[in-house]
């Protein structure tokens, strides 16, 4: 088998707020490692400090076409940063998620959104925000089997 979510049990944990550099993207999911590089190329040339692991925030899913996503890729930062026309540096305030962690090729992830989406449907949760991943790794560091990415859902418990 390709994939295995590394955490079976889907949990719920506190994110705090936090400052990030983003690039808004509109196009194929194979520009992700590119863009990511290209941010923290940038982030090395502004000698930004970097406070975590590099993300992405998921606005739509692909109709027909597989370039047809809009997804901010992002790095968290600290201290006063600037942005420019291409990256913007905002805050997200603290929030509540629920996430599991994934291990393997991304072609098969749609397998750990499902469990993720039941878990909310039975358990009187309720999605308020679009899906991030968290990279521990990315494609360019290792091989696709290994990739570990961390799924979350911002939510609140309406129980």
């Amino acid at each position: 088998m390709l994939f295995l979510v590394i955490t079976m049990q889907i949990e719920e944990k506190k994110v705090n707020e936090e400052k990030s550099a983003l690039i808004k993207h509109k196009g194929s999911l194979n520009d992700l490692v590119g863009l990511i590089n290209e941010l923290m190329a940038w982030i090395e040339d502004n000698n930004v400090e970097v406070s975590g692991l590099p993300f992405a925030i998921y606005y739509t899913f692909p109709q027909k076409r597989e370039d047809i996503f809009v997804y901010d890729v992002g790095v968290p930062v600290k201290g006063d940063v600037l942005g420019n026309d291409r990256i913007a540096v905002g805050s997200v305030p603290e929030h509540t998620v629920l996430y599991c962690k994934y291990k393997g090729n991304h072609s098969k992830i749609k397998s750990a959104y499902n469990e993720m989406v039941d878990f909310v449907n039975n358990n009187s949760y309720d999605v308020v925000g679009s899906p991030r991943e968290v990279y521990h790794n990315l494609q360019d560091t290792v091989d696709n089997s290994e990739l570990i990415t961390e799924i979350q859902f911002p939510v609140i418990n309406m129980s």
